[in-house]
């Protein structure tokens, strides 16, 4: 886990918190909507500025909203990440000033004892601005600072503060290396398939939002974690649905981000529900990260609830084998994250897939191989030699009298190339072909 400084935007719903978030870490990773209660989970990144680096931390909007069981988990979490911040940013309404729950929150910011710094976001106006400060500047958190979040205005000034406030308590700012081997692992798959209690029981500790209702999930969450000599950055994100399904603003930017998510990741996670098998979003979800060329580890979670589990493996796998036959590469792990089942080998197979991804194998291994193939080529197709081209994921370029290759022989060629030269296990492999006369 970072050890940089921590750094949490805290404030009533729709003050502009997500907003001001985004901006600082310079990209839009926190859901920004007009609705109250956006962000549910606490959305984590870095802030860099020139040679100085901290970690920002976006909460949830606390003590307004619906009050159900993820709002209620949601309220736990900011509270629980007062406790672990070395400075609290104070978000307030610049523009219409203060409510009850703004002075509900600064009675709590003042008995934890952390330092606090008042931002008044949507300043843009100083007519505005100057007839609330009066009441902001009672709160007791000193000068109010005025930002326009919307419009970066004095955004870099108050970065700067930040900076200052951190060195005048002690902290190391300089930023740290960067990871160049960070193994990018995203999790996904269904709502309520226990993604998050997954991620949680990795990270090993509760950063992503566990509840028995589905969509708990609503931002990607990610944290960088060490484990033996490697370093990962695991990504949990919210549930993917079929399109149809996606009904409201914000479940339509999650479910985008989580693709994007799947992008940039190297190895994919796909988290099925034991208890329900595997749908046909599951296929969905496990053609997509194929698609992309990344590496594929397919887990049964909730295996605790399966009777007699010792015994149903067979069926699974057989389910496996049925369903995604397509990605049958992929290691396959029986987990029970509320359990810390299955946890080493989860993590084995994640290695097995990265490192499968990197593999680069001698071009007269692929043409002996070629040469042994029991699937002969269509008629009128001839196969010359082959080599392999390029890695994540290991592409091979083969050089034929004509390009039109059937899929069922190219997947023939690709199970021969798994087969006798090697598994290349949790990776996919991408053929590409080119005429030779």
């Amino acid at each position: 886990m970072s050890k940089l400084p921590t750094v949490l935007i805290v404030g009533k719903s729709n003050v502009g918190k997500s907003t001001l978030f985004n901006k600082l870490i310079g990209k839009r990773k926190s859901i920004v909507a007009d609705e109250q209660g956006t962000t549910r989970d606490a959305v984590i990144d870095r802030v860099v500025y020139s040679d100085k680096m901290f970690q920002l931390v976006d909460t949830c909007g606390i003590f307004e909203g619906k009050e159900d069981e993820i709002y209620e988990k949601s309220k736990e979490f900011t509270l629980k990440a007062l406790q672990e911040s070395n400075l609290i940013l104070f978000v307030v309404d610049g523009k219409n000033g203060l409510s009850s729950e703004d002075y509900t929150i600064a009675d709590m910011l003042r008995k934890s004892g952390v330092d606090v710094i008042l931002v008044a976001n949507k300043s843009e106006s100083e007519k505005n601005y100057s007839k609330v400060y009066p009441e902001l500047f009672s709160l007791g958190f000193g000068e109010p600072f005025p930002v326009s979040a919307e419009q970066s205005k004095n955004l870099d000034e108050l970065v700067e503060l930040i900076i200052t406030k951190l060195e005048e308590k002690g902290y190391d700012l300089s930023k740290t290396p960067k990871f160049e081997n960070l193994i990018r692992v995203t999790i996904v798959g269904r709502p309520n398939a226990g993604k998050s209690s997954l991620f949680n029981m990795i990270v090993k500790e509760e950063r992503a939002l566990v509840t028995p209702i589905a969509g708990t999930t609503r931002d990607t969450i990610d944290e960088i974690v060490k484990i033996g000599d490697k370093s990962y950055l695991f990504v949990d994100t919210a549930g993917l649905r079929k399109k149809s399904r996606i009904e409201d603003f914000i479940e339509r930017v999650s479910t985008f981000r989580t693709i994007d998510a799947i992008e940039r990741s190297d190895v994919v996670v796909l988290v099925i529900d034991s208890t329900e098998g595997i749908t046909r979003q599951d296929q969905r979800i496990a053609g997509l990260a194929e698609k992309n060329g990344k590496g594929i580890v397919v887990v049964f979670n909730k295996w605790d609830l399966i009777k007699h589990a010792d015994k149903r493996i067979k069926d699974f796998m057989d389910q496996f084998n049925e369903k995604l036959y397509f990605v049958d590469f992929a290691p396959v792990v029986f987990t029970s994250a509320i359990n810390r089942v299955g946890y080493k080998e989860l993590i084995r197979a994640i290695n097995t897939a990265y490192d499968s991804l990197h593999k680069k194998v001698p071009t007269s291994a692929v043409n002996a191989a070629i040469q042994r193939m029991i699937a002969k080529p269509p008629h009128g197709l001839k196969l010359y030699y082959g080599l392999q081209v390029d890695i994540r994921p290991p592409t091979f370029l083969f050089f034929v009298n004509k390009l039109e290759v059937p899929e069922s022989f190219q997947n023939a060629i690709r199970k021969t190339i798994r087969e006798q030269v090697d598994p290349f296990t949790g990776a996919p492999i991408f053929l590409k072909f080119k005429e030779r006369q």
